[in-house]
């Protein structure tokens, strides 16, 4: 499988960030005689192509439509033919629209092959092998049987179920071929690995989420942090314990399965030092995967166990005393996620989109394990604070962050009382004094 990944971040359906859980797979081809992925997927990825017109469909509607597919396959601009991931997989997509009976959107990840002039016998054998391998891989990441019944679907099976518009595809390209949807579940189901009646998918966990979110509430946490967290890890792994960042599958040949037992083995030996995002938080950094590494030793578990890698996030918490005031403080599930996000996770885009989307998947949580209320935070009790700038003034501002106006300074040694705090940008927690004015704590000391 050639997979590679370019989110379509400026497309409406992926700003939405509604969550899927997948129970299937719909096959879409494009319906037009273009087989190049870079008139869909952009901008150019220097294997894409340029796309002269710029009508890819990285942007909010494209062409006025609301439409955007998990994946597309087809030619890069050297010939040889890929498959793209253009959401993540646990992403709510606009591919298939809806029925009398509901939306395949809804249960469903879908894909798009891009079409040539439907003649090419070569072309067709091509794509239809990165399909079954791409559909393999999803089967086994879910727990799919791919001959289960509505499992793996054709668009205009999904019509006849009464779940998606009304559309052919793929069946008046694939029958040109002497091919049809029954051919291909079966090589998905030999690709994944045994005939139907002995598929057995790997075991599920009891609850998505839910034991993330008991841990972070036996530790005392409101539901807001909770769902603050739980929605920035989503973002992070799909809280897939065991995930190895998707670019390293490839890089480092081997599945998140099997990269895990390699390290727990001691057959793999470069897991501090290779690079590659692993875990429920895809810890990168060396000194924080070896410390992982050690603390699952030390509790003598796998590195891809869930309550090892709870443990050993609890344990690294320990040390950011500035978000976990902040997670204490929160009144709401955006505040608790913004706060985790810009101070424990840190992606390199820390945007509006970006703050919206993690905090709605965080709001799911909620939703899901709180139904939709939440704990609110035990009353800010105030406390004095001491200057502590030594050579200069510190900065007071009309609100919690470096993007507020200057109002005002405090001289080093001078004390105030703290009566709020709250996350806010260039320190890690920022406190209201009286006359209604914000410091940066990160310069003051608790007397």
């Amino acid at each position: 499988m050639n997979l590679k990944e370019l989110y379509l971040t400026k497309n409406a359906c992926y700003i939405a960030g509604a969550y899927l859980r997948p129970k299937g797979i719909m096959v879409h081809s494009t319906g037009a005689n273009n087989p190049n992925l870079k008139r869909y997927v952009g901008p150019d990825d220097g294997l894409l192509g340029r796309n002269a017109a710029g009508n890819h469909w990285n942007q909010q509607r494209p062409g006025g439509r609301q439409i955007c597919p998990h994946a597309f396959i087809g030619k890069l601009n050297d010939g040889t033919v890929a498959a793209y991931q253009t959401l993540p997989w646990e992403m709510r997509g606009w591919h298939g629209a809806s029925g009398p009976k509901g939306s395949v959107n809804d249960t469903h990840i879908g894909f798009e092959i891009c079409e040539d002039n439907l003649s090419s016998a070569a072309y067709l054998d091509a794509v239809w092998r990165e399909a079954v391998e791409l559909c393999a891989h999803l089967c086994k990441r879910f727990a799919l049987d791919p001959t289960g019944d509505g499992v793996i679907i054709g668009h205009y099976e999904g019509h006849a179920r009464g779940v998606a518009s009304n559309h052919a595809d793929p069946r008046h390209w694939f029958s040109r071929h002497g091919r049809d949807m029954d051919r291909f579940r079966a090589e998905v189901r030999e690709a994944v690995g045994g005939a139907s009646e002995g598929f057995a998918p790997p075991k599920p966990a009891a609850d998505d989420g839910k034991a993330v979110w008991d841990y972070l509430l036996s530790k005392g946490l409101s539901t807001f942090a909770a769902a603050g967290i739980i929605g920035n890890l989503y973002a992070e792994s799909a809280l897939r314990p065991t995930n190895l960042q998707n670019t390293y599958e490839k890089i480092l040949g081997m599945s998140d399965a099997a990269y895990t037992t390699a390290v727990d083995e001691g057959s793999y030996a470069n897991f501090s030092n290779d690079g590659a995002g692993y875990g429920l938080a895809q810890w990168t950094f060396p000194a924080r995967k070896t410390k992982l590494l050690r603390y699952a030793r030390g509790q003598g578990g796998s590195i891809g166990d869930i309550g090892i890698q709870m443990g050993y996030l609890w344990t690294e918490l320990q040390g950011y005393t500035g978000l976990m005031r902040a997670l204490e403080a929160a009144s709401s599930v955006r505040e608790a996620s913004d706060a985790f996000l810009t101070q424990f996770e840190k992606p390199a885009d820390q945007g509006e989109a970006v703050r919206a989307r993690r905090a709605a998947y965080g709001q799911q949580y909620m939703d899901r394990f709180a139904g939709g209320g939440g704990t609110a935070p035990a009353a800010f009790a105030p406390y004095a604070v001491r200057v502590t700038t030594a050579s200069s003034n510190l900065r007071i501002r009309g609100g919690p962050g470096t993007n507020h106006a200057i109002t005002g300074s405090l001289k080093n040694g001078v004390t105030c009382t703290i009566r709020e705090e709250l996350s806010g940008q260039g320190a890690a927690l920022w406190g209201k004094i009286a006359g209604g004015g914000w410091i940066a704590l990160d310069f003051v000391k608790r007397v």
